[in-house]
C-alpha cells in the first residue's frame, strides 16, 4: 500500500486564524492583567463558601499564570506566521512524511473515521473525565469511594489487570503477522501494566495481611509491600504520568495529520487516537506543577473555586481508561491483521498441488 503524495497540511485560513487568536489574546492578556486578574478573584471569592478572600500567593500565582499565557498567545503567533505560507507546509510536510515512511510500514486496515461515532466516544471520555474529577474532589474525604481500597482504587486495579490482558492479547496475535517489534511492545506493555496492578494491591498484603518486610517499611511512606509509595519511585512515576501524557497527545495529533494522507501505518498500533484527548488534558492538569506551577493557569483556576488537584486518585482512573481503550483498540487491529493473513495463506480453489520436494 503505497504511502500517497505528502499531504500540505492545514489550511492557510486555519493557520491565519490560530496566529491572530494568540497575537490579539495574547496582547490583551498582557496590556490587561491586571483587569481581567481582578475580574477571576472576584469570581472566584464569590463562588467559595462565605465569600472567603484569596491567600496573596494565590493571587500572585494567578497573575503569574496570565502573563505566562499571554507571553504563550505571541509565541502561537510566532510560530504560525511562517506557516501561513504553502511553500513552508509543503517543505514541512515532506519532511514529517519521509519520517514516517522510514519509521512505520503501511497495513492494509481501515483508516480512522473522523464521524458521529468518533465524536460520541470524545464526548463520551470527556464526560468520564469530568465526573471523575468532580466526584474524587467533591468527595475525596469518602472512604468507599477515594480511600483505601475504595472504589477509585479498586477502579485502577481492575482496569490496568484489563489492559494488561489486551495487550498480552494483542501481543500474541500479532506473532507471525511480520510485526515481531510491535509484538515484544504489547507483551513488554502487558507486564508493565500487571505489575502496576499488583503495587495498587500491595502485591495482596492488603487481601491476605502479610507484614511488611523491614526493609521496605523504612523507606516506604505507607508502610506497605510496593515501590510507588517510595518517595524517590514517587517522583520517577509523578514525572512518566505527566510526559506519558504529553508524548501520548502529541502521538495522537501526529496520528491524526498522518490519517489526512490516507494510508494506515503500524503507528496506528502504537500512537493513541485523539479519543483520549480530554483524559490526557486532565492528566497533565494534575501532574503539571512545581516550577511550571504559573502555566498550569487551570489547576490555579480549580484552586481557586475549591476544586483544585488533590491527592493522586484522579489521574490513575483517567490512566486506567486511557489504557483499556488503547489496547482494545490495539487488539482489534490485531485481530484485522490476524484474519488476513490466514487469508492470505490459504492456498486458493483451483490451485495445482505442489509436488513433494525430493
Amino acid at each position: 500500500m503505497p504511502f500517497g503524495r505528502p499531504a500540505i497540511g492545514l489550511p492557510a485560513s486555519l493557520w491565519m486564524g490560530t496566529g491572530l487568536f494568540g497575537l490579539v489574546g495574547g496582547a490583551l492578556l498582557l496590556l490587561f492583567t491586571g483587569p481581567v486578574l481582578d475580574r477571576l478573584v472576584w469570581l472566584a471569592e464569590s463562588y467559595r463558601a462565605g465569600g472567603s478572600q484569596l491567600s496573596d500567593e494565590s493571587v500572585a500565582s494567578l497573575e503569574r499564570g496570565i502573563q505566562v499565557w499571554g507571553w504563550s498567545g505571541l509565541l502561537v503567533w510566532g510560530v504560525t506566521f511562517p506557516l501561513w505560507h504553502p511553500r513552508v507546509r509543503v517543505y514541512l510536510a515532506g519532511r514529517f512524511f519521509r519520517v514516517m515512511h522510514l519509521a512505520f510500514r503501511p497495513l492494509p486496515l481501515p483508516a480512522d473515521r473522523y464521524g458521529p461515532g468518533f465524536f460520541l466516544a470524545v464526548t463520551g471520555v470527556l464526560a468520564f473525565t469530568a465526573l471523575t474529577h468532580w466526584s474524587l474532589t467533591a468527595y475525596k474525604d469518602v472512604d468507599w469511594l477515594a480511600g483505601e481500597d475504595g472504589v477509585s482504587e479498586w477502579w485502577s486495579v481492575v482496569t490496568y489487570l484489563a489492559a494488561a490482558a489486551l495487550a498480552g492479547a494483542t501481543g500474541w496475535r500479532l506473532r507471525g503477522t511480520g510485526h515481531p517489534r510491535l509484538a515484544l511492545f504489547h507483551a513488554v506493555l502487558a507486564v508493565f501494566l500487571l505489575v502496576g496492578a499488583m503495587e495498587e494491591i500491595s502485591w495482596g498484603q492488603r487481601l491476605f495481611g502479610w507484614v511488611t518486610p523491614a526493609a521496605l517499611s523504612e523507606i516506604n511512606e505507607q508502610d506497605e509491600t510496593t515501590l510507588h509509595n517510595v518517595e524517590a519511585v514517587d517522583s520517577i512515576i509523578f514525572g512518566l504520568l505527566f510526559w506519558g501524557s504529553l508524548a501520548a497527545l502529541a502521538g495522537a495529533a501526529i496520528r491524526a495529520f498522518w490519517h489526512r494522507s490516507g494510508p494506515v501505518t503500524s503507528a496506528h498500533l502504537l500512537l493513541p487516537s485523539l479519543v483520549l484527548a480530554p483524559a490526557l488534558l486532565m492528566i497533565l492538569v494534575w501532574r503539571l506543577a512545581g516550577f511550571l506551577t504559573p502555566v498550569n493557569l487551570p489547576r490555579l483556576l480549580m484552586e481557586a473555586f475549591d476544586f483544585g488537584p488533590q491527592g493522586s486518585e484522579v489521574p490513575e482512573v483517567l490512566l486506567g481508561l486511557c489504557l483499556c481503550l488503547y489496547t482494545y483498540a490495539n487488539l482489534a487491529r490485531a485481530t484485522i491483521l490476524r484474519r488476513l493473513g490466514e487469508v492470505g495463506r490459504r492456498p486458493r480453489t483451483g490451485d495445482a498441488p505442489r509436488p513433494p520436494e525430493r
